[in-house]
């Protein structure tokens, strides 16, 4: 079996984007994934859409706030996207970014 080396400069860089949810409904992992892949999908196209590799890492219902994973090349494309969901089960809600970074430790240090 041949293993193959990865070299760090070949490797993806992430960015992790904080952010909270202003509504007064609740709302589960799988409706901000499917708010956040809908508003990807209307804007970039399925192509668009698909070189961000996007990733909910986390969300907590009841603070409403989690964490999404990006690649660094198309961060500002995911926040653009983000801005522009205003209705999440026919509830409205505004999407605030509360910053950017490049770990999850970092992400949770700083913004929660």
């Amino acid at each position: 079996m041949v293993k193959f080396k990865v070299k760090p400069s070949q490797k993806e860089n992430w960015r992790y984007i904080a952010f909270e949810l202003v509504s007064n409904a609740n709302f589960t992992d799988k409706d901000i994934v499917r708010a956040i892949t809908g508003a990807n999908l209307r804007l970039y196209g399925e192509v668009g859409t698909s070189g961000e590799n996007l990733w909910l890492i986390e969300y907590n219902a009841d603070k409403k706030s989690g964490i999404i994973r990006c690649s660094h090349k198309t961060q500002q494309k995911v926040i653009a996207a983000l801005t522009i969901i205003t209705k999440i089960n026919e509830q409205d809600v505004v999407f605030n970014i509360l910053g950017v970074s490049g770990t999850i430790k970092k992400t949770k240090e700083k913004y929660f």
